[in-house]
């Protein structure tokens, strides 16, 4: 067996939005799995104050400096593509971002109930369109990030907590080929048509 086989995860739909973030994912390891996709497919990448509003709506409490380390990492990204550090991504450019498989796996801790935190790694893609250029020449593909996701105050929200990290672990690398991909529970993932 294979992801490419294999039966592909169809994500919820959110009921709502916050901070321009998708929110309203149910309890369930297939609500982590959603909210954890729709975060990354509508992710500012290249806008850091809709970045920060994104991560403050669906952060946790408990996350100190999160927020302000993912806001750097948008940063960090504007100045390497020649942009001021701060501001909105440049005007006639989208990108879109494409999760293909994602890789669940719940982070029991003592006292918690298993699911309550989960952490989901995600291969994905990402396109840059530029108006009257056409489609990107040099996409990112293959690449893969995890997020962390723990059930807080009736939503699923992002943390970095070190007990939460200490229980992660780092995947096989994703091939939609691969029966070693599968092995180490590797979906691939539906979009809606």
């Amino acid at each position: 067996m294979t992801p490419a086989k294999g039966k592909k995860v169809a994500l919820e739909v959110p009921t709502g939005t916050k901070g321009g973030a998708a929110t309203g994912f149910p309890r369930t390891a297939r609500g982590a799995v959603s909210a954890a996709v729709y975060f990354w497919e509508g992710y500012a990448f290249l806008d850091d104050r809709a970045a920060r509003r994104q991560l403050a709506a669906v952060t946790s409490p408990d996350a100190t400096g999160f927020v302000d380390e993912r806001v750097s990492e948008v940063r960090e990204l504007r100045e390497g593509a020649g942009l001021p550090p701060s501001g909105p991504a440049p005007a006639g450019i989208t990108f879109t971002t494409t999760v293909n498989a994602v890789r669940p796996t719940s982070l029991l801790l003592p006292g918690e109930r298993a699911g309550d935190a989960v952490q989901v790694w995600m291969s994905y893609d990402q396109h840059g369109i530029e108006a009257g250029a056409g489609a990107d020449t040099s996409p990112l593909t293959g690449e893969t990030t995890s997020l962390i996701l723990k059930w807080q105050n009736k939503a699923w929200k992002l943390t970095d907590e070190p007990k939460y990290q200490a229980k992660g672990s780092f995947p096989a690398a994703y091939d939609p080929h691969s029966p070693h991909a599968w092995t180490d529970g590797w979906t691939q993932v539906h979009h809606a048509d």
